[in-house]
C-alpha cells in the first residue's frame, strides 16, 4: 500500500518558527519531545511546495532547513556528556520556539488591548466656575476651645465673688438653667441687627455659666442649620466672627428644660 502523506494547504507564516510551532500544533507533538524526524519531514514539503509555485523562498526558511537537517544527523549519533548530563540536540531548538510562542502571545493580547483603546482620546479638565454658594469649613474646635477657656475664667472670677464653698454651692441651686431655646433666638436677633459678632463677645454677654453652654450650644445649633457661619481670621482662630447667612430665616427651636 501506497503510504498517504499528509496535505497542508499552503498557509503564509510569518517565519521558519511560525511554520514550527504550526507543525507541531496540527500534530499535536510535546514541543519538549519534538520528532526532528517528522517535522523536518513535513518541513520540507512546504519548502517545496513553495518552489512549485514558484514563490520566492526567504533565507531563513533555508538556514531553518539546514538546522533541522544538522539536529536530525545529532540524534543518530550518541548524544553528547556535559558534567555527567547528556545534552539533547533539541534543546536549543525548544528553547528558541517556546519564547517566539509566549511573544506570539503577548503580540495577541497587545493588538487586541490596541484595537479596543488605539480611538480614544484624553480630554482636557473643563474650567468649574466660582461656586458663590460655597461655605467654609467651619471649625468646633477652636469654638470648643474659646469656650474652655472662657469657662475657666468664669470659674475664677466666681471663686474671688464666693469667699466659700457654700455660698459658691447655694449660687447653683438657687440658679434657674438657661434654655437653649431662648438663648437660640436671643443671638439670632443679635446678628439680625449687628450682622456679625465675635464669638467672645456673644459669651460675655452672659450673666452665668448656664447661659455661657446653653449659647455655646445654640451657636453650634445655628451653624450646623447654616444660619449662621463663622469665620476665622489668621490672627485669631479662637474668637471667629460669627455671620448671619443672607436670608435665613428664625429658627424655631422646642426646648424641654422647662418641662416637667
Amino acid at each position: 500500500m501506497e503510504e498517504i502523506k499528509p496535505s497542508y494547504k499552503l498557509e503564509v507564516f510569518e517565519g521558519p518558527l511560525d511554520l514550527l510551532l504550526s507543525l507541531i500544533a496540527k500534530n499535536e507533538i510535546d514541543i519538549y519531545d519534538i520528532p526532528i524526524a517528522v517535522i523536518f519531514e513535513q518541513y520540507m514539503d512546504y519548502i517545496n511546495a513553495m518552489k512549485r509555485l514558484d514563490m520566492e523562498i526567504a533565507s531563513d526558511f533555508i538556514v531553518m532547513a539546514s538546522e533541522l537537517m544538522l539536529i536530525k544527523s545529532r540524534m543518530l549519533l550518541p548524544k553528547a556528556v556535559v558534567d555527567g548530563v547528556e545534552v539533547d540536540p533539541r534543546e536549543e531548538l525548544v528553547q528558541i520556539l517556546l519564547e517566539y510562542r509566549r511573544t506570539k502571545e503577548e503580540a495577541v493580547y497587545l493588538s487586541e488591548r490596541y484595537a479596543r483603546y488605539y480611538g480614544r482620546y484624553t480630554k482636557e479638565t473643563d474650567e468649574v466656575g466660582v461656586d458663590k454658594t460655597y461655605v467654609s469649613e467651619q471649625e468646633s474646635v477652636y469654638l470648643i476651645d474659646a469656650l474652655s477657656r472662657l469657662l475657666a475664667r468664669v470659674r475664677l472670677d466666681e471663686s474671688m465673688k464666693n469667699e466659700d464653698a457654700e455660698k459658691t454651692l447655694s449660687h447653683i441651686l438657687h440658679q434657674k438653667p438657661a434654655s437653649i431655646a431662648e438663648r437660640t433666638g436671643v443671638i439670632f436677633a443679635m446678628l439680625q441687627e449687628k450682622k456679625t459678632m465675635r464669638f467672645l463677645d456673644i459669651m460675655y454677654s452672659c450673666r452665668s455659666k448656664s447661659e455661657i453652654i446653653a449659647s455655646f450650644m445654640a451657636i453650634l445649633s445655628l451653624i450646623s442649620s447654616q444660619r449662621v457661619v463663622a469665620e476665622y481670621a489668621e490672627d485669631d482662630a479662637f474668637n471667629p466672627n460669627m455671620c448671619l447667612v443672607e436670608g435665613a430665616e428664625a429658627p424655631v427651636v422646642q426646648d424641654f428644660t422647662d418641662e416637667e
